[in-house]
């Protein structure tokens, strides 16, 4: 559908660069007057006035959500993953021994230290890109057809903010996934709060070494991003919050402007929505980008295929938790990495500056350390005890359990847990860790188990977390990715779009991870035991989610994170 739109945009294009922007305008707003889905006149009005000026951000979000929303329509299933077609890199012979085919692969260097391979194919006999989605992304990609106009247009009014959205399908339960929290709004000081201690901000607070020492309490979150260069329109991220033992907000120091704001003070609320972006901005970058699908499920997807054949037991037991992981990765690279990109666009960054942030944030990665082996600063760990803080309770009882059931399969597994297939896969994940602030060890068996823990720790629990965004990126006036030197109390309307159709993009399902897989494992000729195996892991799984929801009906707080009745097996966008 999208890729229809441009061609009708570019077909009628003849002549100059000026007569190719305004032909694509002209289409733009054909479209929004010609839309069935009634967009009220002040949609219209504002889209008209404000967003044309850019035709990426203008026309975009007038195609794509109802792409969003077609593709879930009909959702993969678990009966999808089948046996015959975990296969991709690999033939058999007529020796019925395994051997190794050429796969497709693109290289990507983000720097002088941190590049990406991906492998653009992937298992299942659909999972590829075609060729209009192909030119699709080339055509998105590329500055002629669409240059980068940064907009600065703040809409104060939250109505309109909410029709806007709707109109256009990006809002929640449409092209937006489902938000599963109650009153999250973001902007009162406990909310506020709510963020840190019970929401994405989680793996920033467990960064804490130290108890702080100052006035304004023990937890301190330190988000120093004021270097970072940024476009014209727009002003430095940059933050460091302070919390009372009570778990409550009690200063922001601005670096931007050098100045620290307390609860009541002038200039509170902005400080507070500064702090907001920030932290949204960072672990979208870096935990959820850069760890999650890069180091994590792309490296992992990558090395199951060049280093294991389809019936090894390392691959059998990690093909579900990449399934579609190359497709996914390809697209995310697309919409979230190069210059001109859509996360370029929507944030304020340089590409420089964007740039230096993903090379930071490949070498500040401890993503592979075994997430039970964390350590907590006392005031956080006194947190911990009393049960207010879920995060390291809930993942790291949802680690072990994991972790016993890879454990128990490799033990099936038997020699070829330690064969040369399964020392080569574990070197080549090892080799990608290199300069990084956690290393793989050197190969050993519960080595093997804490990598592949992990593996599967990440793509589900971990990502639940950093990738389910809806309730950031949803309002204005609650994250995002920038603020303007205009007015910084609220995310501009072009941002607030662009970032929109990330988070659209992230509500392509994938199978739910307590599903039976019942075309995959023990099935085609695979041995029996898998089966045995992944229910005993199903019954668990339904053990801890009832614990976790037992836990939450008593419990004073919101924590919805926990529960693995709502992880999906494998990474969408």
């Amino acid at each position: 559908m999208v890729f229809l739109q441009l061609l009708s945009c570019l077909g009628k294009v003849t002549g100059c660069h000026s007569c190719l922007q305004c032909t694509i305008s002209g289409v733009g707003k054909k479209l929004l007057d010609d839309d069935e889905r009634d967009f009220s006149e002040e949609t219209k009005s504002i889209l008209r006035e404000e967003m044309s000026e850019d035709n990426y951000s203008f026309v975009m979000p007038l195609v794509a959500p109802g792409d969003f929303i077609k593709a879930n329509e009909n959702p993969p299933k678990s009966n999808d993953v089948k046996t015959s077609e975990v296969n991709y890199g690999w033939k058999k012979g007529s020796s019925g021994k395994w051997k190794k085919v050429d796969v497709r692969k693109f290289k990507q260097n983000i720097s002088s230290r941190f590049k990406i391979v991906i492998l653009d194919e992937g298992d299942l006999l659909n999972d590829r890109f075609t060729l209009v989605e192909r030119l699709t992304q080339d055509v998105l990609k590329t500055k002629y057809i669409f240059p980068m106009n940064d907009l600065d247009y703040v809409c104060k009014d939250r109505k309109v903010v909410a029709k806007i959205m709707d109109d256009l399908q990006l809002s929640v339960g449409k092209a937006m996934p489902d938000s599963y929290n109650s009153d999250f709004n973001m902007e009162t000081d406990e909310s506020f709060s709510r963020i840190f201690f019970y929401g994405i901000g989680c793996v920033l607070l467990e960064k804490q070494e130290h108890v702080s020492d100052s006035e304004h309490g023990p937890f301190e979150v330190d988000m120093p991003l004021q270097d970072l260069a940024v476009r014209r329109l727009y002003r430095k991220l940059g933050a460091r919050v302070h919390f009372s033992k009570e778990q409550k907000v009690t200063a922001i120091f601005d670096y931007g402007q050098g100045k620290l704001f307390q609860p009541g003070q002038d200039g509170w609320e902005d400080a507070k929505l500064l702090a907001k972006v920030t932290c949204f901005t960072l672990t979208t970058a870096r935990e959820h980008l850069v760890w999650t699908h890069w180091l994590v499920s792309n490296n992992a997807s990558r090395e199951i295929t060049l280093n294991l054949n389809p019936e090894h037991p390392i691959r059998r037991l990690l093909s579900v938790f990449t399934f579609r992981t190359n497709v996914v990765n390809s697209e995310a690279f697309d919409l979230l990495m190069p210059e001109f990109s859509m996360l370029h666009r929507a944030c304020g960054f340089t590409i420089e500056a964007l740039r230096s942030v993903f090379d930071a944030s490949f070498a500040d990665s401890t993503v592979f350390k075994p997430f039970p082996e964390k350590d907590y600063n006392p005031a956080l760990q006194e947190l911990i005890d009393a049960g207010r803080f879920p995060y390291a309770m809930q993942y790291a009882s949802y680690y072990e359990i994991v972790r016993g059931f890879v454990r128990a399969w490799l033990a099936k597994a038997g020699d070829a847990s330690s064969d040369a297939e399964a020392r080569s896969f574990y070197e080549a994940m090892k080799s990608t860790t290199r300069g990084q602030s956690y290393e793989l060890p050197e190969f050993g068996a519960e080595a093997l188990v804490d990598l592949c823990s992990t593996i599967v720790f990440t793509v589900t629990g971990y990502h639940e977390l950093i990738g389910h965004v809806v309730d950031y990126s949803v309002f204005p006036w609650r994250a995002g990715v920038r603020l303007t030197k205009n007015d910084p109390s609220r995310v501009d309307l072009q941002s607030l779009l662009l970032f929109g159709l990330i988070s659209a993009s992230t509500s392509k399902r994938m199978p739910l991870l307590m599903s039976p897989f019942r075309n995959y494992f023990g099935a085609g000729g695979a041995p029996s035991w898998e089966r045995e195996l992944w229910d005993g892991f199903v019954a668990e799984l339904e053990w801890q989610s009832e614990k976790v929801r037992a836990e939450e009906a008593t419990a004073d707080f919101e924590w919805k994170y926990g529960d693995p009745a709502r992880y999906e097996c494998s990474v969408s966008v």
